[in-house]
């Protein structure tokens, strides 16, 4: 339980540091002069089942924020106009409004689920040597994009020091010695198509390009690092991160560079 609070209340953290009590289901949390360790047996076992109930609630408010920012910033990727420009920070400004209200329930939570839960380092690490050669074009791609982990998410970063999405893929495999198809999810995953580099999901290897949307407008990528789980530049306030692939709005194609 302490593993996947950990890695939730960290997720969901990187958020409210944006800047995050949006209107749900009220938590009974622990008074501020009460200590958790006060808290024993059944009613402690409680108290963090409904905090990490609560804490998923929160992930899924941010994140369908953080969606509407992602879609914003490929547009403006795709075509910079006074209009585009206009939604992007608009959808970056309600992503922030969302953290700002959340802050104070996380900072509650924590006391809740205790002090280690806010820790960094809750993500699993996964070999990419133990899936595919270490030699490969994949596996160096994987291999980069994980030394990226804990950078900011900035719109059209494509590295040293912060990246988005498609910043992050094409850097990842720039550095592995190929071209994907230039700054822009969607214009990566036209480049896989154009080169015939489109398979299954259900057939998807360790360096494959996971998208986001639907064909042709394509929102969002990360790269797949194995066992289940990829790494991205997700949206505004949070990091870098490897984390279990998200079956929302995911192509059931995935892009396979090398």
């Amino acid at each position: 339980m302490r593993h996947r609070a950990r890695s939730i209340i960290t997720s969901t953290l990187g958020v409210a540091a944006t800047a995050g009590l949006i209107a749900g289901v009220p938590l009974a949390i622990a008074p501020h002069d009460t200590p958790v360790a006060a808290t024993s047996g059944v009613a402690r076992v409680d108290a963090q089942t409904a905090a990490l109930t609560r804490l998923d609630r929160l992930e899924q408010q941010a994140d369908a924020a953080g969606v509407a920012a992602q879609k914003a910033n490929e547009a403006l990727l795709q075509h910079r106009s006074a209009t585009t420009e206009a939604a992007a920070a608009q959808a970056e400004d309600a992503l922030k409004s969302v953290a700002r209200q959340q802050d104070p329930q996380l900072t509650a939570l924590a006391r809740v689920l205790g002090p280690e839960t806010v820790a960094d380092g809750g993500e699993e690490q996964v070999d990419a040597d133990s899936v595919i050669s270490s030699k490969s074009r994949a596996a160096k791609a994987v291999r980069f994009a994980r030394s990226q982990k804990g950078k900011p998410y900035r719109f059209a970063g494509s590295g040293m020091g912060a990246y988005d999405c498609s910043g992050l893929t094409m850097r990842s495999y720039s550095k592995a010695g190929k071209g994907i198809g230039g700054h822009s999810a969607t214009r990566q995953y036209n480049t896989a198509k154009k080169n015939h580099r489109l398979v299954s999901y259900g057939k998807k290897r360790v360096g494959d390009l996971i998208f986001y949307g639907r064909p042709g407008s394509v929102y969002h990528v990360a790269i797949y690092s194995g066992h289940g789980k990829m790494i991205e530049a997700p949206y505004p306030g949070k990091r870098v991160r490897e984390v279990k692939v998200r079956n929302g709005g995911r192509l059931s194609v995935v892009g396979r560079p090398a």
